[in-house]
């Protein structure tokens, strides 16, 4: 299952990111959004883009196609 179709207020654990754009995976690992991290669906924009993440103590918003690059594995 990947980040883009977790419902909101669920919580999963990161698995693994797959991300073409090593620039762009290097910046959502930056922000927290790292394998067996857990992350949890806060928020969804009203058009379904970006989704508001937790991970950690740290709120972070993911377009929802850079969100389907996230692998997951819910709890």
């Amino acid at each position: 299952m990947t980040l883009d179709k977790l419902p909101k207020n669920s919580t999963a654990t990161i698995t693994s990111l797959t991300h073409p754009d090593t620039a762009l995976l290097s910046r959502i690992m930056a922000l927290g959004i790292i394998p067996s991290e857990q992350i949890e669906v806060i928020n969804v924009a009203p058009l379904g883009c970006p989704l508001q993440v937790k991970v950690g103590d740290t709120f972070v918003s993911v377009r929802k196609a850079d969100a389907q690059f996230v692998e997951i594995n819910t709890n």
